[in-house]
């Protein structure tokens, strides 16, 4: 083993050794409340499929085959998927699931979770590990969620829905220069707390 794949190494090990759902959490809830349909939110808590996505996780934990952090991710991410569709099904009493709702939901949370990924990922030309990116993605989850909601917003409407200043500051009802002054706020407030996860 060459001395540079030892750190990988021993982050695949603490993989298989532990099935820590702490640093999950943020990162499925912000999946979860992007991907809530409109007609299940104020009805479903994001909190609740989360836990239900963990529930089914870990009953099924020994039929995971991957190996690496970023395929537990992947993994978990077609949990949520499943676990949304049947609270689409159950709570809205649809008879029929519609293949259609289960691509675009597929399509979104995998758009969403490559979005939350490039955010947490340095720009520069850096080689990294696919445990490292993984880490850093959960990293920023849990320290999206500690900001305050209006934060929350605004960084993830700018970052990961791509919307310029102006379509924001219509969306939250507040003044172009507000929304601008509150994304800078936001950003550092991110950066501090990132900082500390």
């Amino acid at each position: 083993m060459k001395g540079g794949d030892e750190p990988a190494s021993q982050s695949e090990d603490s993989l298989r050794a532990t099935w820590s759902i702490g640093p999950l959490r943020p990162w499925l809830k912000m999946l979860a409340e992007r991907q809530l349909s409109p007609a299940l939110r104020g009805r479903i808590d994001p909190s609740d499929v989360v836990q239900q996505t963990l529930v089914d996780a870990w009953r099924g934990h020994e039929g995971f085959r991957g190996t690496t952090q970023a395929e537990r991710l992947a993994w978990l991410r077609t949990i949520l998927k499943r676990t949304l569709m049947r609270y689409d099904r159950d709570q809205l009493r649809t008879i029929k699931r519609g293949q259609g709702r289960e691509q675009q939901l597929q399509a979104a949370l995998d758009r969403d979770s490559i979005r939350i990924e490039q955010l947490a990922i340095d720009r520069e030309p850096n080689p990294r590990s696919r445990a490292d990116r993984a880490e850093q993605t959960l990293q920023l989850a849990a320290a999206l969620d500690r900001l305050p909601n209006d934060y929350r917003e605004v960084l993830t409407l700018r970052h990961i829905d791509g919307l310029s200043h102006d379509q924001i500051a219509q969306r939250i009802g507040r003044s172009n220069a507000a929304t601008r002054m509150l994304w800078i706020r936001a950003l550092e407030k991110l950066k501090a707390v990132y900082g500390e996860c």
